[in-house]
């Protein structure tokens, strides 16, 4: 058996039991676990992708799923700083923990994992998983879904859809340790940018997006670095207050109007930024406090659907990835010219949407570069 530093630890936030990373919730008290981290130095490897540069503070995993999240930039939008997360591959966060959660999922060898309906945070996961496993999506009242989400879900083709209306069944959800290990990214590239701000600014549904980056610069510190970022939470009167755990008292709470969220709304659409009323939230704090980045998001972006490309051109790409081992799409179009590079950047992305090929990243400095592979 390697020791404590070679294996991944989680600590009951509640009773403060220590298990492996087997346990994602405490069988004793039913609270969250989460991922402690003891004489780790913190490191920035730019050889590998998206969030993985962090990976001195992440969960240890033997295999890594990454499709380009993370490393999102920063905007200056309207006067305000902006941590724009809608550059992540499904235009939301939740990329981040589904980076973290795939990897895990194909490091543990598990072909089917079981997770309730959550949108965008499923529909993430869902995309992240193809190519891994199959997953069982439980739906609590199958009156909640529309048509969209439902092709969203089974277009994936992984997806099987179950009614449990008590959802007993043992879950892998947003709520877990593995997402806070994704979540936390955003504070890392904060720091690494050196941001000279002094609050991040988080919209609060739940709270543990929140959390989550309050925890990556406690994570930091632990690893001997100064990251002194004050982390404020927002929330829109009405909506109810977002559930912070105890001991991160640190996190300031900040509720602001409908028509403030709404004007914020408006301010962010017309400077070409489509997001949702909290995020707006998020930007309207930051605008009023000052001196401070706003962490946005435009929710999941649909995936383009029903492309039909010729079957010899698929053929003939399938052949090229097997032969090489994989290669960007520039590589593809230089062995196969005779189609445009624009036509194989689309029929990549329309094989990859279907399951036929998959996809990884590599960091040349601050750029990624994707790779595709036969799955």
């Amino acid at each position: 058996m390697g020791s404590n530093a070679d294996r991944n630890l989680l600590t009951c936030v509640n009773c403060g039991r220590i298990y492996s990373d087997e346990v994602l919730i405490c069988p004793i008290c039913g609270w969250l676990t989460i991922f402690k981290y003891s004489n780790r130095a913190f490191r920035v490897d730019k050889a590998e992708p998206g969030i993985w540069r962090y990976r001195s503070v992440l969960p240890k995993v033997d295999r890594v799923v990454s499709k380009g999240e993370g490393l999102t930039p920063v905007n200056n939008i309207g006067g305000v700083l902006v941590k724009n997360e809608r550059y992540n591959p499904t235009g939301t966060y939740s990329d981040r923990a589904s980076s973290v959660i795939a990897s895990y999922v194909l490091s543990k060898g598990l072909t089917t994992i079981r997770t309730k309906f959550e949108e965008d945070f499923t529909y993430s996961l869902t995309y992240y998983l193809i190519g891994v496993s199959s997953i069982e999506v439980v739906v609590g009242d199958p009156l909640s879904l529309d048509y969209l989400d439902v092709d969203i879900l089974l277009r994936a083709g992984n997806v099987k859809l179950i009614f449990d209306e008590n959802e007993k069944a043992s879950l892998l959800g947003y709520t877990s340790p593995l997402t806070i290990e994704g979540l936390k990214t955003i504070a890392f590239e904060i720091y690494e940018r050196r941001l000279r701000v002094e609050r991040v600014v988080v919209p609060a549904r739940t709270g543990l997006l929140a959390y989550s980056i309050w925890k990556g610069f406690r994570d930091l510190e632990d690893a001997g670095v100064n990251a002194s970022y004050e982390v404020v939470a927002t929330s829109i009167k009405g909506m109810g207050n977002p559930i912070l755990p105890e001991f991160a008292k640190s996190i300031k709470l900040v509720e602001i109007s409908r028509d403030e969220a709404f004007d914020s709304l408006v301010k962010l659409w017309k400077n070409g930024v489509k997001t949702k009323p909290l995020s707006a939230s998020a930007y309207a704090i930051a605008e009023n406090m000052g001196n401070s980045v706003a962490v946005v998001t435009m929710g999941f972006r649909p995936l383009s659907a029903g492309r039909r490309t010729d079957k010899g051109v698929r053929k003939e790409i399938i052949r090229i990835l097997e032969k090489s081992g994989g290669a960007t799409a520039y590589e593809v179009w230089k062995v196969f010219p005779a189609y445009s590079l624009r036509g194989i950047y689309k029929v990549l992305e329309s094989m990859e949407e279907m399951g036929e090929v998959c996809s990884d990243f590599k960091s040349r400095g601050k750029r990624k570069i994707k790779y595709y592979r036969v799955c």
